[in-house]
């Protein structure tokens, strides 16, 4: 007899059962039933866990979020320059490194541009999720880095900057959905998540000098992930334009 899942793992199955469907399907056309026979339980188990399927839809996306132990080991750190450029590190590494090599998360990501090509209404949610949980460490970090010389005031304020970082970094994993790149990119992915961090940081204002200094510490560092499967994508190699 298989074990019995606790609460919070049983959590976890419908979450895992749920995300293939719903980026297959979307939202709308995704049933209760669906997700309950590949969870293996009942559609009442589902409403337990989750009042509404609005809300399984919400936690899909938050779920690489919330328990991260990179997550609170970030939100925990005193503001400050390093703190941001860690920050922004976490951002480049999870869209331009770990995304393009894990199906799981290319499918979670395929989830959001299918809620973007609906109504939009649960990506509402998801990045108001993200603003109430990075925002006030990103903002103090900027101001900390401001009254510390490191980051140059300018047009740019600190809550757009996020977003402006987050959607460059989205629609650098979007163009990497079918299992490769339509970007004939001329380096390979550590090296592009690098210059990405560099560009962002360098556009909310960072000196070089800090960027620099911060990278010597070992704040801007991306190391490739480990080997995928035979047969899939290489994210240590130059990522050529895909024939058709």
């Amino acid at each position: 007899m298989a074990p019995r899942l606790d609460s919070r793992a049983r959590r976890r199955a419908i979450v895992d059962a749920a995300l293939p469907l719903f980026a297959r399907k979307g939202f709308a056309a995704t049933t209760t039933k669906e997700i309950a026979q590949a969870a293996g339980v009942s559609e009442g188990l589902i409403f337990k866990h989750f009042p509404s399927k609005a809300s399984l839809y919400e936690a899909i996306f938050l779920s690489c979020i919330d328990g991260d132990p990179e997550y609170e080991r970030l939100i925990a750190l005193p503001p400050g320059t390093a703190t941001l450029v860690q920050m922004i590190q976490g951002l480049v590494g999870y869209f331009v490194m770990e995304v393009p090599a894990d199906p799981n998360e290319r499918a979670r990501q395929r989830l959001s541009i299918i809620s973007l090509l609906e109504d939009g209404e649960f990506m509402r949610q998801v990045y108001e999720g993200i603003r109430s949980r990075f925002l006030p460490c990103f903002t103090a970090s900027i101001d900390a880095a401001i009254a510390d010389g490191d980051l140059v005031p300018g047009p740019i304020d600190a809550e757009s900057g996020l977003w402006l970082a987050e959607h460059l970094c989205e629609m650098m994993a979007t163009v990497c959905l079918s299992g490769g790149t339509v970007v004939p990119y001329s380096c390979g992915r550590p090296e592009l998540a690098r210059r990405t961090a560099w560009f962002i940081l360098r556009g909310l204002g960072l000196r070089d000098e800090a960027i620099a200094e911060q990278e010597r510490c070992g704040h801007l560092v991306f190391v490739p992930p480990p080997p995928p499967p035979e047969g899939g994508p290489r994210n240590d190699e130059s990522t050529p334009e895909r024939a058709e």
